[in-house]
């Protein structure tokens, strides 16, 4: 094995993985999603949300998987009974002031509060005789709507203006269970690539206005493509109701583009939608172009090439 190497076992799954990889990134060599929230692999982890807490034999407490790197002959546990009770209870708390608004909500059916509180939650609250916190809506910016009462601290959206859109406008405001995330005074929500944080929200805080009840996410059928607006060659999802293109979003591709896109390309797919755009080759047959197959339309290229 090379020096540079470690084996873990995860939940009985040997698997061989670099030093220093995040105990979260080996448990996907292994084929098992340990549930999170902050952790992002394009962002910095700040271990804040506790869902990825896990079980290792010989540590004496749970540890975040997000922040725990690999060691050689490490045995870990996702699924053990501590891990899934901690997680459960993190799940708890965050559904205490969390408003039960799915059938109105755009992220429902992609929401990962949905799935991990389907997956692992409690099936009752407890909480149930104790009012909401609730907190109006937010303008940030020219797309970008903040719903606090859904907001779980990921710091996803923090982290990313700051470490990687360079521009530390977003905050989090107040302490405790007051605590939301803010904007700095006299700033708006408008850089370049601040579209980002809406696809990085986990849940429907962070949402887009040029989306906003356009469609459910059950009702998209999804497309790999290439972003068109410029040379880069950003990896990107088109997403269709109905043949209709509602949405792009960046798909992850490390080499080019790691999980985002520029705003620019994000907007630029109403043109897809026009009436008038050439769908088929066409060749040219007396005055007027004739939509053919793409072996039709090679064969007139050749020829027209030979008789040139």
């Amino acid at each position: 094995m090379p020096d540079d190497l470690v084996t873990v076992t995860i939940d009985g799954i040997a698997v061989q993985v670099p030093k220093g990889t995040p105990l979260i990134e080996a448990a996907k060599r292994a084929g098992i999603l340990v549930p999170h929230y902050c952790y992002h692999p394009s962002l910095p982890a700040p271990a804040v949300c506790r869902m990825c807490l896990v079980e290792v034999e010989k540590a004496p407490k749970l540890l975040p998987a997000c922040v725990t790197t690999v060691a050689d002959g490490q045995v870990v546990h996702v699924h053990s009974e501590a891990a899934e009770q901690a997680r459960e209870g993190v799940l708890e708390f965050l559904l205490i002031n969390h408003p039960l608004d799915c059938p109105i909500c755009d992220q429902a059916g992609e929401c990962e509060l949905q799935d991990y509180v389907f997956q692992e939650g409690r099936s009752g609250s407890r909480y149930d005789d104790y009012p909401k916190r609730f907190n109006p809506v937010e303008d940030f910016g020219p797309d970008i709507l903040y719903v606090p009462n859904r907001c779980i601290l990921c710091t996803r959206c923090v982290r990313f203006m700051d470490d990687v859109a360079k521009t530390p406008v977003l905050n989090v405001s107040e302490r405790g269970d007051r605590a939301t995330i803010g904007i700095f005074p006299e700033t708006t929500l408008d850089h370049p690539w601040s579209g980002n944080v809406v696809d990085l929200c986990p849940v429907g805080s962070l949402v887009s206005k040029d989306f906003l009840h356009k469609a459910r996410a059950w009702e998209l059928d999804k497309t790999a493509s290439i972003c068109p607006g410029c040379t880069q060659g950003c990896n990107v999802t088109i997403e269709t109701p109905e043949h209709n293109v509602v949405r792009l979003r960046p798909r992850p591709n490390m080499e080019v583009n790691r999980h985002f896109i520029c705003d620019e390309g994000r907007m630029n797919y109403r043109w897809m939608n026009r009436g008038d755009r050439v769908e088929a080759p066409r060749v040219k047959d007396g005055a007027r172009y004739q939509a053919v197959d793409w072996d039709s339309a090679s064969r007139a290229r050749a020829v027209s090439q030979s008789t040139a």
